[in-house]
C-alpha cells in the first residue's frame, strides 16, 4: 500500500499560472483531447442534445468555443453538411491545418473571458462549449455565459458540457480492494469544491436570462470505466508536466509517482470516475 502522503488538491500549485495544462508537449495534449472526444460521445451517445437537434433550422450557423482538436467540429460537419460551423479557441495549434478542415468549417482565434468580436455578434442558433472547468476564474462562469448569451441569436440555443467533480468516486470490482492512489486523485479532482460550480450550470443559466434551461447528470458504463480512467490519470500527468514548467518540481514529482500506483491500481479492477455535466438553455426571443 502505497500514497501515504497526501498531495495539495486544490489545484493552488497552478495558480497564477493561467492554463496550466498543453505547456510544450502539444501532441500529448491533442492526443489525450482526441480520446476524450471519443469516451464523451460514447458515453453521452449524441453530439447535438437531442431536445436541440429537432429545434435547429436545416442550415443552422453552430459554434464551438473551446474547439481544441476540431474532432466535434469535424464530426458534426459530417453529420450536418448544410451546417456552417465555426470553431472559437484562445489556441489554434492543436486544430487541423485549414486546407484539411471541411469546407463548411472555420477557426477563429478567440478569449471567451474578453469582448466577442463583432463578426460573432447575435450569430449563431447553436452554440457549443465543452470542458472550460480550467478557464472559469473564481467558481463564477457568468463572464463566459454573458459572452455566449451575445453570441446566440434570440431564440438560439446553448449547450455546455462538463466535468461533475462533485460526484467523482473511485469504482472497484470489489468493496475491499485498496486504491490509495486513485482516492487522493479523486480528490485532486474535486480540488476542495474549487470546481462545484458545474453542477450548478442550470441556475447560473437562469440568472443570465436564459431560458427553458435543463441540466443532466451522466455516468459511464463499466465497460467505459477503466478507458475514461485512464484518460484522467493522462490528465493528471499533464498536470504534473505542467507544475514541472512553473517551478513545482517536488510537487510535480509526487503527481508522477501517484500516475503510477493508479495505473498499477487499475489493473487490479478499480478506475477513478467523474461522471458529466450536460446544461441545455435557449436565448429567449
Amino acid at each position: 500500500m502505497k500514497a501515504e502522503n497526501p498531495l495539495p488538491n486544490d489545484w493552488t500549485l497552478s495558480d497564477g499560472h493561467g492554463y496550466i495544462l498543453n505547456r510544450d508537449r502539444s501532441h500529448a495534449a491533442a492526443s489525450r483531447l482526441n480520446l476524450q472526444y471519443y469516451l464523451w460521445k460514447s458515453a453521452l451517445g449524441y453530439n447535438i442534445h437531442p431536445s436541440i437537434l429537432r429545434s435547429l433550422p436545416p442550415s443552422p450557423l453552430i459554434a464551438d468555443v473551446a474547439c481544441g482538436t476540431c474532432l466535434w467540429l469535424i464530426d458534426v460537419s459530417h453529420q450536418h453538411p448544410t451546417a456552417h460551423l465555426d470553431g472559437f479557441d484562445l489556441d489554434l495549434r492543436q486544430a487541423p491545418h485549414t486546407n484539411w478542415l471541411p469546407q463548411n468549417i472555420n477557426v477563429h482565434y478567440c478569449d471567451i473571458l474578453a469582448d466577442v468580436p463583432d463578426h460573432a455578434v447575435a450569430k449563431y442558433h447553436y452554440i457549443h462549449t465543452r470542458l472550460l472547468v480550467l478557464v472559469v476564474q473564481n467558481q463564477d462562469p457568468k463572464p463566459v455565459l454573458r459572452n455566449l448569451y451575445k453570441m446566440l441569436k434570440p431564440g438560439g440555443y446553448l449547450q455546455w458540457d462538463e466535468l461533475d467533480t462533485v460526484n467523482a468516486c473511485v469504482r472497484k470490482v470489489s468493496p475491499t480492494l485498496e486504491t490509495p492512489a486513485l482516492d487522493q486523485l479523486r480528490d485532486w479532482s474535486w480540488a476542495e469544491g474549487r470546481h462545484d460550480w458545474t453542477v450548478r450550470l442550470k441556475d447560473f443559466l437562469t440568472e443570465e436570462g436564459f431560458v427553458d434551461a435543463e441540466i443532466e447528470f451522466v455516468k459511464e458504463g463499466e465497460e467505459l470505466a477503466r478507458a475514461f480512467s485512464e484518460q484522467h490519470l493522462l490528465t493528471a500527468e499533464e498536470f504534473a508536466e505542467g507544475l514541472v514548467k512553473v517551478g513545482q518540481r517536488e510537487a510535480a514529482g509526487k503527481y508522477f509517482r501517484l500516475v503510477q500506483e493508479a495505473e498499477e491500481e487499475s489493473v487490479r479492477g478499480a478506475a477513478l470516475c467523474v461522471p458529466r455535466v450536460v446544461c441545455v438553455a435557449r436565448k429567449p426571443l
